[in-house]
C-alpha cells in the first residue's frame, strides 16, 4: 500500500539527510541517531521507516541511480548514439565516472553484497536490476541468453576494476582501459548483429 504523502515526504528527507552524512563521512563512521537529529524526525521514526542502517543505506543508492531522484551523477543517460558498441562504451563509462567521483557509493554497493538483512537486499535487487536492465537493454541485439552473458562479464569486469582501484589504489586510466578492452572483443558481435538487424528491416 503507497504511502501517504506526508511519510513520503518524511522518507525522502531521510534518505536525503542519510545522502548527505555520506558525502561527509566514511559509512562505517555514520551514526544513525545523527542522521535522524539531521532529517528533524525521532530515532524511532527513522526506524519505523528503515529498520536498520544497511536498509536505509540500500534506499540511499537506490535514489542515487534512480532517474526520479538522487544525485545526478548516478543518473547514466546514453543519447544521440547509433552505434551500439558506442552505446554500451558511454554506458560503461558513465558508470565508472559516477562510482569514481563518488568512491563512497561504491562502498557501500561493496558492503551491501554481503547484507543479511532482507529489506537491505530487496532495495539491493533493485539497484542491480536498474543497472543491469540499461547496460542488457543496449545488448539486446546479441539476443536474451547472449545480453545476459555479456552484461554479466562486463559488470563484474567493472566491478572487479572500481574495487581494485578505490580499495587497492590501482589507477582508473585502468579501469577505463581494461573495460574498453573487453567492449573491444564483443563489438564484432555487436557490428554483425546490427547489420542482420539492419538487412532484416530492409528486407520487412
Amino acid at each position: 500500500m503507497p504511502l501517504p504523502a506526508y511519510q513520503l515526504e518524511r522518507r525522502r528527507r531521510i534518505v536525503s539527510a542519510a545522502a548527505a552524512a555520506l558525502d561527509e563521512q566514511e559509512y562505517d563512521q555514520i551514526q544513525v541517531r545523527d542522521v535522524a537529529t539531521r532529517a528533524g524526525v525521532a530515532l524511532g521514526t527513522l526506524y519505523r521507516y528503515f529498520g536498520s542502517k544497511e536498509h536505509l543505506y540500500s534506499a540511499v543508492l537506490l535514489d542515487w541511480i534512480s532517474p526520479e531522484g538522487g544525485a545526478s551523477a548516478g543518473r547514466i543517460r546514453v543519447v544521440g548514439t547509433k552505434s551500439a558498441t558506442e552505446r554500451v562504451r558511454r554506458r560503461v563509462h558513465g558508470t565508472i565516472a559516477a562510482f569514481e567521483q563518488h568512491p563512497q557509493y561504491f562502498k557501500v554497493l561493496t558492503l551491501l553484497t554481503q547484507t543479511t538483512d532482507s529489506q537491505a537486499q530487496a532495495l539491493y535487487s533493485e539497484f542491480s536490476d536498474m543497472s543491469y536492465h540499461g547496460l542488457s537493454k543496449e545488448l539486446a541485439l546479441l539476443g536474451p541468453q547472449q545480453a545476459d552473458d555479456v552484461t554479466m562479464m562486463l559488470w563484474s569486469t567493472v566491478t572487479t576494476m572500481l574495487t581494485s582501484a578505490i580499495y587497492h589504489g590501482r589507477s582508473m586510466r585502468d579501469v577505463y582501459r581494461v573495460c574498453d578492452g573487453l567492449i573491444d572483443l564483443i563489438e564484432p558481435q555487436l557490428m554483425r548483429a546490427e547489420a542482420e538487424d539492419a538487412a532484416a528491416s530492409v528486407a520487412g
